[in-house]
This record gives C-alpha cells, structure tokens and sequence, in this order.
C-alpha cells in the first residue's frame, strides 16, 4: 500500500522526466548533425519493430528475426536480473532464457534486482564495452559512426522491447517490487532520467540535462500544488454547502 501511494506520487515527475527526454532526443534529431548515425541507428531498429509487429508473422522463416530479437533481450532481461543480484551480494544459481520468457534463480531479490532490467539498457551498455575495448586495442580506430549508430540502435532496442515486455503480458517483476504502480512509476522515470543523462554524453553541446531535471521537478511541484489547492477548494465549498 505504501509503495502504492508513492508511485502514485512520483507519478507527475516520472511524466515529466519522459516527456523531457522526448523532447531533448527531438532536440538531437532536429538540431545536433553529428546525430544522424545515432538518429539512423534507433530508426533502423524502430522501423524493424513495427515491421516485425504488423507484418512478419511469430512462425516459419519470416519470422526469425522478431524470435531473435526477443531471446536476445530475454537473454539482456536475465543477465541484469543476474548482475542486479550480485551487486547487491546476493547469489545467482541458474539462468534460463528462451524467446517467450526466462527464469533466473537467486538467493535473494527485492525491488532493484526485479525492476532493474527495466531501467538498465544493458545491449546498450554491451556497445559502450565493445567500443571501449577497440579503442583499447586500436587506439587509432576512428569508429565514431559506428558506435553512435549501434547506441542508436541499442536503446531504441531497449525502449521498445521493455514496451512490448511490459504491454503483452503482466509481469511478476512488478509484483515483486512493490506492484505495478510503485513499479511502472519508477520504470518511466528511470528511464526517463537515464535517457536524458545519455544524451547528454553523447550530444553535451544540445542537451541541457541539469535544466530538463529542473523543469521536470518544479512541473511535477506544480501539478501536485494545483491537486493540493484543487482539494482545498472542494472542501471548503463541500463545508459551505452543508452550511
């Protein structure tokens, strides 16, 4: 109940913190030329999602590439659980991934190791690795391109298969942080505030990250004093009819 309430509350800034990405990516869409392989990348993956969705039925061979798209991001899903766990000393027996759904066994959970892979973009943070590590070995690499089209791609990847995982079927991970209130509240502005900070790594010269939180605090401030008056006022006048 508790954790119910305070998704309740943080509902208005986990809105606000989304729309402020939303409006930030158009930002870098619209504004930022460097963008393009990154915009081209998330685009690429978008369009293959909806194809995958409208057009490409679940059986035979036109069907593969949805089929594997969803094991990879179970396989991602699962391997956060994983990592979730074990950061937080716990212990990970068995992992089972499948293209319908997977299972990891740990010793212990809780509200971050169940929402985690819903707020991690860990395809994402694999790019970020595998770029590290050519540079690493090839410091005179000059793959760029490459890496803002693949983070492109990598988080539209993330955002739309945690849409699809979230929407086709309910999720126990909800339950089991708390339920679906405290949980999707937390899993917007997770992603919302995760989004915004990216972006403002990858593009710092077009993104205001410090004033996109800020507006989307006093946003969120402002629509909880306007509730706030909102009930005052019922009352009094609920008090001066009965009067």
């Amino acid at each position: 109940m508790i954790r119910s309430l305070l998704g309740v509350a943080l509902f208005p800034l986990s809105a606000a913190l989304a729309w402020g990405a939303a409006k930030a990516l158009a930002g870098v869409a619209l504004g930022a030329a460097e963008a393009a392989p990154f915009v081209a990348g998330g685009g690429l993956v978008a369009a293959a999602w909806l194809i995958g969705r409208t057009l490409s039925g679940e059986s035979g061979a036109a069907g593969w590439p949805l089929r594997a798209a969803r094991w990879l991001y179970v396989l991602g899903h699962e391997l956060t659980h994983a990592l979730a766990a074990w950061s937080h000393g716990g212990k990970v027996f068995s992992i089972k991934v499948g293209e319908n759904g997977g299972h990891v066994d740990v010793s212990h959970s809780g509200a971050f190791v169940a929402l985690a892979p819903y707020c991690v973009p860990f395809h994402a943070l694999g790019v970020v690795v595998g770029y590290r590590l050519l540079l690493w070995f090839r410091p005179q690499a000059r793959a760029e391109t490459l890496f803002l089209f693949l983070i492109g791609g990598a988080l539209a990847f993330h955002a739309l298969m945690t849409w699809e995982s979230l929407t086709d079927v309910r999720q126990p991970d909800l339950d089991a942080a708390g339920g679906p209130i405290f949980s999707l509240a937390v899993i917007v502005a997770a992603n919302g505030l995760l989004a915004l900070a990216a972006l403002k790594v990858l593009f710092p010269a077009t993104v205001d990250f410090s004033g996109a939180v800020t507006a989307a605090a006093v946003q969120a401030r402002g629509f909880w004093t306007g509730a706030w008056d909102l009930c005052v006022r019922a009352v009094r006048a609920a008090r001066g009819g009965g009067a």
